[in-house]
């Protein structure tokens, strides 16, 4: 069924609202990940430029007798952007990410059953955006009759790169976390059980000196056999 003129000018209304709102929930999307990424950036910069002030900046070592640590500022900066790229991830994934879907879903829904009454297309830009964003090797050919053709056949949603991202960055978070952790501690280790460890080892002092009330093979107030014999 041909739409009529005002039909595709209702249509066409229509679908520049639903582009509208994917593009509110992106750039959404988007922020929310500057954010996360700004204060993790910002967390590393001010753990490296404390790191070199190491002990204005450590909290008192801990000892428990068969261990001992103390905690360095720049390792709970770095835990604590783990911590706040963790809770955008949640944000992101369980909130905007989703209400982008919707808006893609209902755009991509439009377009087929509408917009191609509009424009005689393979796929609207919902669509083809769409196409592109789920395929690692999405492609095109032309027909004979000169429209798009859409390939690809390895398919990963968008969903599944945002959680790989996410999930590298809290990996490396908390492998710095570790290394500052180690570098902070390797010194007070070396002090600390080394340290014990040549006491431990070391020879016992030989003690010369006579107790108190002996001197030497005598005691104190009797003779010896020679001035005895004298």
């Amino acid at each position: 069924m041909t739409a009529t003129p005002e039909e595709k000018a209702q249509y066409i209304a229509i679908w520049a609202k639903a582009v509208e709102t994917q593009m509110h929930f992106n750039e959404m999307s988007v922020k929310s990940r500057q954010l996360g990424l700004t204060f993790v950036a910002a967390a590393l910069g001010v753990a490296v430029v404390l790191l070199t002030r190491h002990e204005d900046f450590a909290f008192p070592v801990v000892d428990f007798g068969f261990f001992a640590f103390q905690l360095h500022v720049g390792v709970v900066l770095v835990f604590g952007a783990y911590l706040a790229l963790a809770a955008v991830r949640g944000l992101d994934l369980n909130v905007y990410h989703k209400m982008l879907r919707g808006a893609v879903t209902f755009g991509e829904d439009f377009e087929e059953n509408y917009m191609k009454q509009v424009f005689d297309l393979k796929k609207g830009m919902t669509q083809a955006i769409s196409h592109y964003s789920r395929y690692r090797d999405a492609g095109k050919t032309i027909s004979a009759s000169g429209k798009y053709e859409y390939t690809g056949k390895c398919q990963i949603t968008a969903e599944d790169k945002i959680k790989h991202f996410y999930k590298s960055a809290m990996r490396c978070l908390w492998g710095a976390a570790v290394a500052l952790f180690l570098v902070t501690n390797i010194p007070l280790w070396k002090d600390y059980y080394w340290g014990q460890h040549a006491v431990d080892v070391a020879a016992p002092e030989v003690n010369t000196e006579a107790p108190a009330g002996e001197t030497g093979p005598d005691k104190a107030g009797e003779p010896s056999p020679e001035k005895a014999n004298e």
